[in-house]
């Protein structure tokens, strides 16, 4: 990384793609709930194990929601790490073929292969539906960063 700049840049970026995914992903909330989106489950998961020896406050959606976007532009800036070590071409196409191929990767880690984890910390079931939705997000959200990263950074 050249400067200060294109960190800060990539976190934006991811941030940007996290809330387009966000968007995305709402009407299936809407629908199904928790259940219909699984990173949203996941991230409540995660805060859960957080905050609950502090309060015995359950978490809310919006807390979630939050979690999510924090990690969408802490991943922002991880793709920007990893494409700067690749030591490749930052042109745009093969940035977002890297996007995809990096958010693919990110879905099958979190939640995919970890859903079983996350549910029984969580005390829910991380539905197909709620998995298929967080994969069209992952994809979302691939396209988006790779399209920001590849332009603006």
């Amino acid at each position: 990384m050249s400067t200060l700049i294109e960190p800060l840049t990539a976190s934006l970026a991811g941030l940007a793609a996290a809330i387009c995914m966000t968007l995305a992903e709402i009407p299936f909330w809407r629908k199904w709930g928790m259940e219909g989106v699984a990173e949203w489950q996941v991230n409540s998961a995660i805060l859960w194990v957080m905050i609950r020896k502090f309060t015995p406050r359950r978490v809310a959606t919006s807390m979630s929601v939050a979690m999510h976007l924090f990690h969408g532009a802490a991943l922002g800036l991880l793709f920007l790490v990893l494409l700067d070590l690749s030591q490749t071409a930052s042109v745009l196409p093969m940035v977002l073929v890297y996007a995809l191929v990096y958010t693919v990767l990110l879905w099958i880690i979190s939640p995919y292969l970890t859903r079983n984890l996350f549910a029984s910390v969580g005390g829910f079931r991380i539905t197909g539906q709620g998995l298929t939705v967080s994969f069209l997000g992952h994809i979302i959200y691939g396209v988006f960063l790779g399209f920001l990263v590849g332009i603006f950074v």
